[in-house]
C-alpha cells in the first residue's frame, strides 16, 4: 500500500499477462483489486483470471466449462477480497477521470487496496502540447504517485519498451518508450525480455531494475 510499480516491457512480452497475475495474487491475498485497461476486452481479462484460478489455458475453458465454473466459485467463495475489472477509452481518459472512478466505488462501498493500470501510456495528460507529450508522461506518473498516498493504494502499471528493446534478453531503463520520468518516479520497476529462443520456449527473462521498498 502506498507503493507505486511499473512493468517495463517491448510489444508482445506479456504485459497484460503480468499485471493479471499480481491483480489476482492480491486479490488472493484479500486485496480489493481495481483493473483498469484500455486495449484488451473483459472476456480476455477474465479467461486470464480463470486460467490462474483454474489452470485451464484459455483454448480449453469453452470445453470444460464446467471445470471452470466450479473453480471459479470456489474461488468466490473463499476469497475475502474483491475484483472488478474496468474498460475505459484508449484515447482519452485522464487522471481526474480514474480518481472519480475510484470515488464512484468508495462511495459505493468498494474500496480499493490495488490498482492495476493496463498501460499507463495509454492516459492523456490533463493539458496536452503539441510536441510536448513526454512532458506529460512525467505529469501523469507524479499524478499517480499522489494517488498512492490520496488513497492509501499500490498502484501497478506498466509501459512498453523502444524499439532496442524488442527481442532484448534484459530490458533495462534506457530501453524505455517516451520518457524516463516513468522509471525514476516509480517506486519499483522490473522489466520483461524475450529473446527470439525464449519466445519459441515460453520463457522470459524478467528483472528487478529499481526497488525503494
Amino acid at each position: 500500500i502506498g507503493e507505486l510499480g511499473v512493468v517495463l516491457a517491448p510489444t508482445g512480452t506479456g504485459k497484460t499477462t503480468l499485471l493479471t497475475k499480481i491483480a489476482n495474487s492480491a486479490h488472493a491475498d484479500g486485496k480489493n483489486v481495481l483493473q483498469i485497461f484500455f486495449e484488451d476486452n473483459v472476456t480476455n481479462i477474465l479467461r486470464k483470471h480463470y486460467t490462474i484460478w483454474s489452470g485451464i489455458a484459455p483454448d480449453d475453458q469453452i470445453e470444460r466449462k464446467e471445470e471452470v465454473i466450479e473453480k471459479v466459485k470456489e474461488m468466490e467463495a473463499n476469497s475475502k477480497g474483491k475484483l472488478k475489472l474496468l474498460k475505459m477509452p484508449s484515447d482519452s481518459v485522464t487522471i481526474s477521470e480514474i480518481k472519480s472512478k475510484i470515488r464512484k466505488l468508495h462511495s459505493e462501498g468498494f474500496v480499493v487496496d490495488v490498482l492495476l493500470i493496463d498501460y499507463v501510456d495509454c492516459i492523456s495528460p490533463e493539458r496536452s502540447t503539441f510536441g510536448e507529450e513526454w512532458k506529460g508522461e512525467g505529469s501523469i506518473m507524479r499524478s499517480l504517485e499522489a494517488m498512492t498516498s490520496e488513497f492509501n493504494i499500490a498502484i501497478w502499471t506498466a509501459t512498453q519498451g523502444n524499439r532496442d528493446s524488442i527481442s532484448s534478453e534484459v530490458v533495462t531503463t534506457d530501453q524505455m518508450g517516451g520518457s524516463i520520468k516513468k522509471a525514476q518516479i516509480g517506486h519499483v520497476v522490473m522489466s520483461v525480455g524475450k529473446t527470439m529462443e525464449q519466445k519459441e520456449h515460453n520463457l522470459a527473462t524478467m528483472t528487478l531494475l529499481k526497488s525503494r521498498i
